[in-house]
C-alpha cells in the first residue's frame, strides 16, 4: 500500500498555490507509507527545496523545470524541512512508500525519474518485471536498484525515446506488464495516470476548468480550490487518462 497525489493548474493564477495543495494532498496520503516520501516540482524558474541539513534526502533537478526531491520517513517532515508549501509552479506531484519488494532507502524511494522531464509514481507490484528488466539491459539501458517501479519508470522512457507519445507508451506498458498496479506519470507538457485491467489499487480523478488532479484517497483531494465543483470520477481498468498543459 504507498500513496500517490498528483495536481495539474491550468489557471496560472493558482500558480502560486502549487506547493500548498500538493503539501496538503501529500500529508493526506501519508498513511498509505511511512518508509519513505517524494515529490516532483514543475516550475520556472525551478523549485529550490529548503536546506534542511538532512542526510537522508536527494534533490535532483532534471529538463530544465524538474525538481525531485526523496528522503526516508515521513511526508511531512519531508514537506516541511524541504519548504514545500512555498513551491510555485504549474504541475507536482508526490508519493509515500510502504516498502514491500526492496530496501527502505531514498534511491528505492519515488518519484522515479529518467532523462529530462519524466517523473513516475507507483502504487502495486509487477510480477513480470524481473524478465522486462534483462530485455532493457540488454538494450543498454542502466538501472540504480532493484525496485519495480523503476523498471517501468526505464520502460516508459525508453518507448518515448525510440518516438512513441506519452499515451502510446503507457499503452505498450499494459501489455506488457503484470500485476496490480497505478500509475501517476508527468513530462514538463502532461500529467498521465493508468491502472491495471482490474483496477486493483484505488484511485481518484477530480478535475475542474482550473486544475486536474488525482490521489488515492479523497480525503487527498478535499482541499482543493472549488472541489464541491469538480468532476470526481474513478479511473476505468486499462484507460489512459491524459491531459496536456
Amino acid at each position: 500500500m504507498c500513496g500517490i497525489a498528483g495536481l495539474q493548474l491550468r489557471d496560472p493564477s493558482l500558480h502560486p498555490q502549487l506547493g500548498a495543495l500538493l503539501t496538503d494532498m501529500l500529508c493526506h496520503v501519508a498513511e498509505r507509507g511511512p518508509d519513505s516520501a517524494g515529490f516532483g516540482v514543475y516550475a520556472d524558474p525551478p523549485f529550490v527545496p529548503a536546506d534542511s541539513g538532512r542526510t537522508d534526502l536527494t534533490v535532483e533537478r532534471l529538463g530544465g523545470s524538474l525538481t525531485v526531491v526523496k528522503g526516508v520517513g515521513g511526508a511531512a517532515q519531508l514537506a516541511a524541512d524541504t519548504g514545500l508549501a512555498a513551491a510555485a509552479g504549474w504541475q507536482a506531484l508526490a508519493h509515500t512508500r510502504m516498502a514491500t519488494e526492496s530496501a527502505v532507502t531514498v534511491a528505492h524511494g519515488h518519484p522515479f525519474t529518467a532523462p529530462d522531464d519524466f517523473c513516475l509514481v507507483h502504487n502495486g507490484s509487477f510480477s513480470n518485471y524481473a524478465s522486462i528488466r534483462r530485455e532493457l539491459t540488454a538494450d543498454g539501458i542502466t538501472f540504480h536498484t532493484d525496485n519495480d517501479s523503476e523498471v517501468a519508470a526505464r520502460f516508459i522512457a525508453a518507448q518515448l525515446h525510440s518516438g512513441d507519445d506519452l499515451d502510446k507508451a503507457l499503452r505498450r506498458l499494459t501489455e506488457r506488464f503484470d500485476g496490480f498496479y497505478t500509475l501517476l506519470v508527468t513530462t514538463a507538457d502532461a500529467m498521465a495516470v493508468v491502472r491495471d485491467p482490474i483496477a486493483c489499487k484505488p484511485a481518484l480523478i477530480a478535475e475542474t476548468p482550473g486544475w486536474v488532479a488525482m490521489a488515492s484517497e479523497y480525503r487527498a483531494l478535499v482541499g482543493l480550490p472549488d472541489i464541491a465543483g469538480a468532476r470526481v470520477f474513478e479511473p476505468a481498468p486499462e484507460e489512459v487518462y491524459l491531459w496536456s498543459r
